[in-house]
């Protein structure tokens, strides 16, 4: 296997020319974002790049596990799911892609969540089922090698949806329990990830469904609201009577008190995308799809554009959106994660059928 690295150094000497940059992905805040500041890193050692994979950080190791693509030429080829585990790790003053291993099947479009146990990796699907496994992948920096445990099973098998991490408590909303988008969820599932030792208490929770209704290829993701760390539950989509719906709408879920409440919509859908939190009071998304192209796909292939290339920022105190910036790709069906002090975006979809092998580091200026 070749390996790719660039220079971590001179990465980090690129990145702490943006004034601020640093300190506000350690959490400074500031109450508006000026703009994203986006890195190459190594490409992915896959070159078509991955839809769907399992991303995570853990022992200071970023791992993209599992996902799909299409084989070329893409529009005449069916899509594959791969069960190969890629590692990006330090080596002296490099970054290197080198070979974890394999999952024990091929799968793509689970959740994952990043915790001190591991990376989660939650349901997902392949070419003919959707599971409801739950498994943790431990990355051993000494062997250079993983250890897999399972967790408990979802309540129902779940893909498309997305997962977030408050405290110890791994979080599921949306997504899909069958093939389809009619088995499309309004589900929120907890689990307790610090009872792990006790079985009569590590499983996993139903909690106040969504009152937005079903969706599926929603984004999750936790923020402090001013007063409490918060759930948010963003866009996505449904099928109604035969049609799809493209969803902007925002829902907060209160763990405190079990409760939701509507906040503002979105500007536009960012089905499929990926968000992230930002110092104490915003959600970067990103991001996502708006479904203004979705029946196109098969006539225009080729000649996509791709997806909307702007980023978004929410303030979960102001209740307000704003543009985050332009974005070299916009990834879709992909994991936001963060890594020493950066935020870290791999692979995904950047059109109908093609995938991206690219990796971006994201750091944010604040405004002044």
């Amino acid at each position: 296997m070749n390996a790719s690295h660039v220079s971590w150094p001179m990465l980090g000497i690129m990145l702490a020319m943006i004034s601020g940059s640093a300190a506000l992905c350690r959490g400074e805040d500031s109450p508006t974002i000026a703009a994203l500041e986006w890195q190459p890193l190594p490409e992915l050692p896959d070159e078509l790049g991955v839809a769907g994979p399992f991303v995570g950080v853990h022992n200071d190791a970023l791992i993209v596990a599992g996902g799909a693509n299409f084989p070329r030429p893409v529009w005449g080829t069916d899509k594959i799911w791969h069960d190969r585990i890629h590692v990006l790790i330090r080596a002296g003053e490099q970054l290197q892609w080198i070979d974890g291993g394999t999952l024990t099947r091929p799968i793509a479009y689970g959740a994952t969540v990043s915790t001190p146990d591991g990376i989660v990796c939650i349901g997902g699907n392949d070419a003919a089922n959707t599971f409801d496994a739950v498994f943790v992948l431990r990355w051993n920096s000494q062997t250079r090698k993983f250890e897999r445990r399972d967790y408990p099973k979802l309540p129902r098998p779940c893909v498309y949806g997305q997962a977030a991490l408050i405290g110890d408590v791994i979080y599921l909303a949306g997504g899909q329990s069958g093939s389809g988008l009619d088995s499309a969820m309004d589900n929120l599932w907890s689990l307790d990830s610090s009872a792990r030792n006790d079985p009569a208490q590590f499983q996993w929770h139903e909690l106040p469904a969504c009152p937005g209704g079903r969706r599926a290829f929603n984004l999750t993701v936790a923020q402090h609201n001013g007063q409490e760390d918060c759930l948010y539950v963003i866009s996505g989509r449904r099928e109604v009577a035969g049609t799809i719906e493209f969803l902007d709408d925002v829902w907060e879920f209160s763990p405190a008190t079990e409760s939701w409440r509507q906040r503002s919509s979105a500007p536009r859908c960012v089905m499929a995308g990926t968000s992230i939190g930002l110092g104490k009071r915003h959600l970067l998304v990103l991001g996502g799809a708006d479904g203004t192209l979705f029946d196109r796909s098969d006539a225009l292939r080729d000649d996509h554009p791709g997806f909307p290339r702007q980023a978004l920022a929410y303030d979960t105190i102001s209740d307000s959106w704003s543009s985050a910036g332009s974005m070299p790709q916009n990834q879709v069906t992909t994991v936001a994660v963060r890594w020493n002090n950066r935020i870290i975006l791999p692979s995904g979809e950047v059109r109908p059928r093609v995938r991206t092998p690219k990796v971006w580091s994201i750091t944010a200026s604040p405004k002044r």
